[in-house]
């Protein structure tokens, strides 16, 4: 039986491109050079990667950047999953759960 590539059907393989990233940066419009560097900022102070446009005639157009600023940080998630028997200890030893700590 031939094994499925890696890019095949057979493996779920997360694609997914975050905003704000050198991917895909926040695209901007905005008035004036001074919001420009307002915004610009803000991007920097969260290590966000934005371009930013100035263009006088047009509306202001900071749709992504709001979206950057109302996702939450993941950093503060924790994981409250449990091992299951077969699964690696988390201690490490690199030893089935239900050979190490669960024993």
């Amino acid at each position: 039986m031939k094994k499925p590539e890696h890019k095949s059907a057979g493996f779920n393989i997360n694609n997914t491109v975050r905003l704000g990233t050198e991917k895909a940066p926040a695209k901007l419009t905005v008035q004036t050079e001074e919001r420009k560097l307002e915004l610009q900022a803000i991007a920097d102070e969260h290590n966000w990667t934005v371009e930013i446009t100035v263009a006088s005639d047009q509306a202001e157009n900071i749709k992504d950047f709001e979206a950057l600023q109302s996702t939450k940080s993941t950093e503060s998630a924790v994981s409250t999953k449990q091992a299951n028997r077969n699964d690696p200890c988390p201690c490490g030893s690199g030893k089935k759960y239900k050979k190490c700590c669960a024993a």
